[in-house]
């Protein structure tokens, strides 16, 4: 009778910690990059979605994400190079991909982030095209931190003083900004 009790305790403290295990925030952040410079926006995301405590995040390349990545997110953060004015084919592929049946991804948090080579080159279109596929299924829409960064990140990266090998710090603190916000909203929401 004595042993009862403490496996009682024990099963209690081991369902407990599943139940917490389960509830895990996880933020998927995925990106196709041509030249290093949306990848380099997504490590920028990563770094702001880690400023949150009890969210984590997977940070992979569309032709790499799982089902199951998808799936067990909380949130899907994407992010795109400008390509003629639209998303590039992978990640246009990697959206038309994602299950419909049902709605699986019905009112997870969304938000989007892109690179362009110049100035008015489509950043925001690109965006909005992005945007616009997540509403399709459901997504709750997430902006940046700041009014510059309202409907996600972007990044100017082969114009004027922005031209050249690295993405200017400017774009960086926008791309962190949108990473903490998400998480911050992914704990409130869930």
């Amino acid at each position: 009778m004595k042993r009862l009790p403490k496996m009682i305790f024990v099963l209690c403290v081991f369902t407990f910690f599943g139940v917490q295990a389960q509830s895990a925030k996880t933020i998927l952040i995925t990106y196709h990059s041509q030249s290093g410079k949306t990848e380099t926006m997504a490590k920028a995301v990563a770094k702001g979605v880690e400023q949150v405590n009890g969210v984590s995040y997977i940070l992979k390349p569309v032709q790499e994400v799982l089902e199951e990545d998808i799936f067990n997110a909380s949130a899907i953060i994407l992010g795109s190079p400008v390509y003629n004015a639209n998303m590039t084919p992978q990640v246009q592929e990697f959206i038309n991909s994602w299950p419909f049946e049902g709605r699986p991804l019905k009112d997870k948090i969304g938000a989007v982030f892109v690179t362009g080579g110049g100035f008015s080159i489509g950043e925001e279109a690109v965006m909005f095209i992005m945007i616009r596929a997540m509403m399709i299924h459901g997504m709750v829409i997430v902006g940046g931190d700041a009014v510059e960064a309202a409907f996600g990140a972007s990044a100017v990266t082969g114009e004027g003083d922005f031209a050249g090998e690295e993405v200017q710090e400017i774009f960086l603190k926008k791309a962190e900004g949108l990473g903490k916000r998400v998480g911050e909203m992914v704990l409130r929401i869930e």
